[in-house]
């Protein structure tokens, strides 16, 4: 039986608590908000591509992508839908007609996308169907001969795609886009994942990667964003890489140092990642809506990061504690299967 990599899992239960202290209202001035909003994911895809495996048949990988991606997703957009329902009603004074009704609905199936017709369901799940697509591409790509020289083409292509729509804004909120400019993260993982790189565990070496992966990426990270206030987006578009590669090393470099930090806490957290990607949305809307009622706010109710840190851990918690019925379906605890 293969060693767990409890890095990952390290890993992935700060980043899913990452994930819901930055979907706490914050103002967009604040520098380290804007840096965790941006670059956050892509732990996640890195992960997913790290931990890629072949069942061995298109079926096995199939029932795999149901159980872990797909039937996660209908669950957890299904849970919140009654409470989008009550939401409105409150919000409105009354239940919505039926197109009002049909606009989550429509947002959920086109992958959580926002326009005049529809709206997003539950946000963060679009997610799911991104991995979804990067695990087919790779699925498909193995069946040739060319698979690293496809792959490498399509990040290329990819990041082309990406700057074109940032630089041009013609498609932007959709789930497509999302994929677009993180496969090359995604691949980085899956090529590492398959020689089993980055295992060994090196105390000094690790801490010294984890302070200066993170400070490269806050320097690149803040020369993105002066890129963009000067008017050079071309600049601006060019830094967003490497301020997430290096983001990434420094979080794995970071999260091996407490290899050796088994929790079952931990653990669990990292197994029900999707439970928390699926219920938190709701949960904070609850919070803050009881927060403006206790304050009597009626502006944009904004939190500070030391607000902000203990609601993300609170609502974490609480998920955590939650009955399996309402984290289901959930990961298996194997270390070595998707994100």
């Amino acid at each position: 039986m293969k060693e767990r990599l409890i890095w990952i899992d390290w890993a992935k239960a700060m980043a899913v608590c990452c994930v819901v202290f930055c979907h706490l209202p914050q103002s967009q001035d604040w520098f380290y908000y804007r840096f965790l909003q941006s670059v956050l994911m892509t732990v996640f895809v890195f992960i997913s591509g790290y931990l890629k495996k072949d069942y061995g048949s298109n079926k096995a990988n199939w029932q795999k992508y149901w159980s872990s991606l797909i039937l996660p997703y209908l669950f957890y957009n299904a849970i919140v839908y009654p409470y989008w329902l009550v939401k409105f009603y409150m919000l409105n004074g009354g239940m919505p007609d039926l197109f009002q009704a049909m606009r989550p609905i429509f947002g959920a199936l086109l992958f959580e996308h926002e326009n005049a017709f529809c709206e997003p369901l539950n946000g963060p799940l679009w997610y799911l169907p991104a991995i979804l697509f990067m695990h087919i591409t790779i699925d498909l790509c193995r069946k040739t001969r060319y698979l690293h020289q496809i792959m490498i083409a399509l990040c290329i292509l990819s990041v082309i795609l990406y700057a074109a729509n940032k630089y041009y804004y013609f498609a932007p909120n959709l789930t497509p886009m999302g994929i677009l400019r993180r496969l090359p993260y995604y691949y980085i993982g899956y090529v590492m994942g398959q020689k089993q790189l980055f295992r060994d565990i090196k105390s000094s070496r690790d801490l010294i990667g984890c302070i200066l992966c993170l400070c490269i990426s806050i320097l690149f990270f803040y020369w993105h964003l002066q890129a963009f206030r000067t008017g050079d987006y071309i600049l601006h578009i060019v830094l967003f890489y490497p301020s997430n590669i290096a983001f990434l090393f420094g979080v794995l470099y970071g999260c091996k140092m407490l290899n050796n930090c088994k929790s079952q806490v931990i653990i669990n957290l990292s197994i029900g990642t999707l439970a928390v990607i699926g219920l938190h949305t709701p949960l904070i809307s609850v919070v803050n809506q009881i927060n403006e009622y206790l304050f009597n706010v009626e502006s944009t109710f904004y939190y500070t990061w030391y607000e902000a840190l203990p609601l993300a851990l609170l609502i974490v918690a609480v998920i955590y504690s939650l009955p399996d019925c309402l984290q289901r379906p959930r990961n298996d605890r194997s270390c070595e299967r998707f994100a």
